[in-house]
Protein backbone atom coordinates (compact mmCIF):
# COMPACT_ATOMS: atom_id res chain seq x y z
CA UNK A 1 0.00 0.00 0.00
CA UNK A 2 2.94 2.34 0.53
CA UNK A 3 3.69 2.25 -3.19
CA UNK A 4 0.14 3.24 -4.09
CA UNK A 5 0.23 6.06 -1.57
CA UNK A 6 3.49 7.33 -3.07
CA UNK A 7 1.99 7.10 -6.56
CA UNK A 8 -0.98 9.20 -5.47
CA UNK A 9 1.43 11.85 -4.17
CA UNK A 10 3.27 11.79 -7.52
CA UNK A 11 0.18 12.48 -9.61
CA UNK A 12 0.33 16.30 -9.60
CA UNK A 13 4.01 16.26 -10.57
CA UNK A 14 3.41 13.67 -13.27
CA UNK A 15 0.42 15.63 -14.57
CA UNK A 16 2.52 18.77 -15.00
CA UNK A 17 5.31 16.82 -16.70
CA UNK A 18 2.83 15.03 -18.94
CA UNK A 19 1.10 18.26 -19.90
CA UNK A 20 4.46 19.79 -20.80
CA UNK A 21 5.66 16.70 -22.69
CA UNK A 22 2.51 16.51 -24.79
CA UNK A 23 1.41 20.16 -24.93
CA UNK A 24 4.56 22.22 -25.44
CA UNK A 25 5.63 20.49 -28.68
CA UNK A 26 2.32 21.55 -30.20
CA UNK A 27 3.49 25.16 -29.96
CA UNK A 28 6.64 24.50 -31.97
CA UNK A 29 7.04 25.87 -35.44
CA UNK A 30 10.73 25.45 -36.17
CA UNK A 31 13.71 23.33 -35.19
CA UNK A 32 15.10 26.00 -32.88
CA UNK A 33 12.03 25.78 -30.66
CA UNK A 34 12.38 22.02 -30.30
CA UNK A 35 16.08 22.33 -29.49
CA UNK A 36 15.33 24.82 -26.70
CA UNK A 37 12.46 22.63 -25.52
CA UNK A 38 14.55 19.47 -25.31
CA UNK A 39 17.74 21.03 -24.00
CA UNK A 40 16.45 23.67 -21.57
CA UNK A 41 12.72 23.75 -20.83
CA UNK A 42 11.92 20.06 -20.32
CA UNK A 43 15.10 19.25 -18.34
CA UNK A 44 14.40 22.19 -16.01
CA UNK A 45 10.84 20.98 -15.59
CA UNK A 46 12.03 17.45 -14.75
CA UNK A 47 14.57 18.82 -12.30
CA UNK A 48 11.97 21.05 -10.64
CA UNK A 49 9.42 18.24 -10.39
CA UNK A 50 12.03 15.98 -8.83
CA UNK A 51 13.16 18.60 -6.34
CA UNK A 52 9.64 19.53 -5.27
CA UNK A 53 8.51 15.93 -4.91
CA UNK A 54 11.64 15.02 -2.97
CA UNK A 55 11.30 18.02 -0.69
CA UNK A 56 7.65 17.50 0.18
CA UNK A 57 7.23 13.73 -0.13
CA UNK A 58 10.67 12.20 0.16
CA UNK A 59 12.80 10.20 -2.21
CA UNK A 60 11.09 7.62 -4.41
CA UNK A 61 12.85 5.96 -7.37
CA UNK A 62 9.55 5.44 -9.18
CA UNK A 63 9.17 9.15 -9.95
CA UNK A 64 12.04 9.30 -12.48
CA UNK A 65 10.81 6.06 -14.02
CA UNK A 66 7.26 7.37 -14.43
CA UNK A 67 8.51 10.68 -15.86
CA UNK A 68 10.58 8.77 -18.41
CA UNK A 69 7.67 6.50 -19.31
CA UNK A 70 5.53 9.60 -19.87
CA UNK A 71 8.14 11.04 -22.23
CA UNK A 72 8.75 7.91 -24.33
CA UNK A 73 5.58 8.07 -26.48
CA UNK A 74 6.34 11.69 -27.38
CA UNK A 75 9.51 10.54 -29.10
CA UNK A 76 7.39 8.87 -31.75
CA UNK A 77 4.66 11.53 -31.77
CA UNK A 78 6.73 14.70 -32.09
CA UNK A 79 10.40 13.85 -32.56
CA UNK A 80 12.37 10.97 -34.02
CA UNK A 81 14.29 8.09 -32.50
CA UNK A 82 17.33 10.27 -31.82
CA UNK A 83 15.28 11.86 -29.05
CA UNK A 84 15.37 8.58 -27.11
CA UNK A 85 18.60 9.80 -25.55
CA UNK A 86 16.61 12.57 -23.89
CA UNK A 87 14.52 9.94 -22.10
CA UNK A 88 17.70 8.71 -20.40
CA UNK A 89 18.70 12.27 -19.62
CA UNK A 90 15.29 13.06 -18.11
CA UNK A 91 15.51 9.89 -16.02
CA UNK A 92 18.87 10.98 -14.62
CA UNK A 93 17.86 14.62 -14.13
CA UNK A 94 14.64 13.71 -12.30
CA UNK A 95 16.54 11.19 -10.16
CA UNK A 96 19.12 13.81 -9.17
CA UNK A 97 16.40 16.39 -8.50
CA UNK A 98 14.45 13.93 -6.37
CA UNK A 99 17.55 13.14 -4.34
CA UNK A 100 18.44 16.81 -3.93
CA UNK A 101 14.89 17.66 -2.86
CA UNK A 102 14.87 14.81 -0.38
CA UNK A 103 18.21 15.97 1.04
CA UNK A 104 16.94 19.55 1.34
CA UNK A 105 13.75 18.30 2.99
CA UNK A 106 15.76 16.27 5.49
CA UNK A 107 17.81 19.29 6.50
CA UNK A 108 14.68 21.33 7.30
CA UNK A 109 13.67 18.93 10.08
Amino acid sequence: MAFLSACKQMLPYLAVCGAAFYGLPLLGEDTGYFIVLLLIILPLLCLTAGILYGYFSGFHPALPLFVTLLFLPTVYLYYNTTALAYACAFLFITFVGNGAGWFAGQSRH
